[in-house]
């Protein structure tokens, strides 16, 4: 699947975690939901250069998978050297692990989601469920796909819908509609939950608010 549908695809897991979590009363609640959630979607395509994400964080660097491998060993060791929390050490770990490794490999298995998890409940229990409903909507999506995932890493056999006799081809008219599907879905169940629990005033203006921050973080 293209990065345009996981990241759809991730809304809509957002909109089910808050659904799931019943905090659509709460509007910065459920708008941080959904970005954690659509960066879940996102992070298993971070052993890619081309990927979306890498796209994001890395957009004017050539060597990616270095970059990522620096990033995380510099977080890491300032984790360790200043005492900083758990979670920001096993990120820069991970980050680490994962810059170099081939592609669908380890981050497409049930053994990242675990570990992706972990290090989300280390540093916010609250959004662990978004953030795996993300990240498993990205293996499931991809799991459907010709190639398939090995979700079962270390063992390697790729397994997919094509052991059912059905498969999809990244970028065909299916991966597009199921990434619009999934983008207007996941956005007007979010705005039918947000509207019925709060105002609309409060709602955009923390989607405002939440926006800027983003832009914010990958401004050159």
């Amino acid at each position: 699947m293209t990065g345009n549908t996981h990241f759809s695809l991730g809304v809509a897991a957002g909109a089910a975690a808050v659904a799931f979590n019943g905090t659509a009363d709460d509007v910065g609640a459920c708008v941080a939901a959904v970005m954690v959630s659509s960066l879940g979607s996102l992070l298993p395509d971070i052993d890619e250069d081309g990927s979306m994400l890498n796209n994001l964080l890395f957009r004017s660097i050539k060597y990616r998978s270095a970059a990522l491998s620096v990033l995380g060993a510099i977080t890491a060791l300032l984790g360790i050297v200043n005492g900083l929390d758990l979670w920001i050490i096993l990120a820069g770990i991970y980050a680490m692990v994962v810059a170099f490794i081939p592609h669908r490999s380890f981050t497409h298995s049930l053994l990242s989601l675990g570990i992706v998890s972990g290090i989300t409940y280390l540093a916010a229990p609250d959004y662990v469920l978004p953030m795996a409903a993300g990240y498993l909507s990205h293996l499931l999506a991809d799991a459907i796909t010709s190639a398939g995932i090995p979700i079962f890493w270390p063992w390697k056999k790729r397994i997919g819908t094509k052991n059912l006799g059905f498969s999809v081809r990244s970028g065909d008219t299916f991966d597009k509609v199921t990434g619009k599907v999934g983008m207007y879905g996941g956005c007007l169940a979010m705005i039918y939950m947000l509207l019925n629990g709060a105002s609309y005033d409060d709602f955009f203006q923390t989607a405002r608010e939440q926006l800027e921050t983003v832009k914010g973080l990958f401004k050159s």
